[in-house]
């Protein structure tokens, strides 16, 4: 048993090393200030955001680009806070801001999709934008996407998202979280070409960017509606498939946005359970590769603890199991916190770590369910 947990952390170690490499030779993207090209449809779907509307509306506002190279769509998805009442009153103030709204009321098993298919079909500019209402960016966002578009021939561009943090050890965790997927994500792009194993296979569907006409071509998210969510991910491999080569992650400090943490332990943990419901579905064998390794990773740890209370293994072999894994994951994560600015959350490192094998491995169980919760509504997997 114990040569069973050493070999799987043997290769979780070369994965997660193998992203740190990747990570750091992605290149990193600094704009400039020219004469914008391209126009940009900026769609969000929202559901009981009225206590983060205002902020978005503010930063959509405060977007340092020409007014008439972008737009804005939001489409309600059947709220039920008064975010529609509230977002309307912010339209009639925004007077400057090319913002239009939609209700999406039609039932659907995935209405995220759906009403994002519905955006873009309304979309009148070339270059679709998807992120969320609880998100915010900087003013030189769209400008970061432009100037990245006029030296890269790109179908797809997937953009880098953190989480918000503060004081508290809930927030401090998801940061850490947030930072881990964040740095895979590029490691995965930025290995792709020297790194034989490593390919993009993750995205975040709060910061992506693709071309509407590319995006119709493909069918938009038919062949994974079954599935409620995963419309950045299932995305990500369609575009792979058919333009592997012009699919790209702008790494750039202007193209970062923010989104907020969830404020309870419950709240994370469906989050997490509804991302690890689409992983069975993905066609990405590398994404399913990693997805059970570091769920694997985990889990040995956890047997290792059992082992070692059973008196069937010397706690000598799990003390260097956890303090192995500590360190590549260090690695990984400070060099994705030092990138964009989040070394506070580094302080929860270590109490982090000895929760995350229970977290992952107490979510992956759950996912087994088949059902979660998403903004009031149950879906099953």
């Amino acid at each position: 048993m114990i040569v069973v947990l050493a070999t799987i952390m043997a290769l979780y170690i070369v994965l997660i090393a193998a992203f740190t490499v990747g990570l750091r030779r992605l290149p990193v993207f600094e704009p400039v200030t020219l004469k914008p090209l391209n126009s940009f449809s900026i769609l969000i779907v929202f559901r009981d955001e009225k206590d983060n509307l205002s902020v978005l509306t503010k930063h959509l506002e405060q977007l340092d680009y020409p007014k008439d190279k972008f737009e804005v769509i939001l489409i309600d998805d059947g709220s039920e806070d008064g975010s529609l009442d509230l977002l309307k009153s912010l339209q009639n103030e925004l007077s400057t801001l090319k913002m239009r709204i939609y209700e999406f009321k039609t039932p659907s098993s995935s209405p995220k999709k759906d009403a994002l298919e519905m955006g873009i079909k309304e979309a009148s500019f070339d270059w679709i934008i998807t992120t969320d209402a609880d998100c915010v960016f900087g003013p030189g966002f769209l400008n970061a996407y432009d100037q990245f578009l006029k030296e890269h021939p790109a179908k797809m561009v997937a953009g880098p998202v953190i989480c918000a943090t503060d004081d508290s050890f809930l927030h401090r965790f998801q940061s850490l979280d947030f930072l881990s997927l964040q740095g895979s994500t590029m490691g995965g792009f930025g290995g792709k070409d020297f790194i034989p194993f490593l390919r993009p296979f993750m995205c975040n569907g709060a910061n992506i960017c693709y071309r509407k006409e590319t995006f119709l071509e493909l069918g938009g998210y038919e062949g994974n509606k079954e599935i409620a969510s995963g419309d950045d991910v299932f995305l990500l491999e369609k575009m792979l498939q058919s333009h592997g080569n012009e699919v790209y992650f702008i790494k750039s400090e202007s193209a970062l946005v923010q989104t907020q943490p969830k404020e309870t332990w419950r709240a994370l943990i469906e989050q997490r359970k509804r991302w690890a419901s689409k992983s069975t579905a993905y066609k990405n064998g590398f994404a399913k590769t990693v997805g059970i390794l570091v769920l694997f990773a985990n889990f040995s740890l956890i047997v290792g603890m059992v082992l070692g209370i059973t008196g069937y293994m010397p706690w000598i072999y799990l003390g260097i199991l956890f303090v192995v894994k500590l360190n590549v994951d260090f690695l990984l994560i400070y060099n994705t916190a030092s990138i964009w600015k989040q070394e506070e959350a580094m302080k929860s490192f270590v109490m982090s770590s000895f929760l995350y094998p229970f977290f992952v491995v107490w979510v992956a169980l759950l996912s087994f369910s088949g059902s979660y919760e998403w903004k009031g509504r149950s879906f099953k997997k």
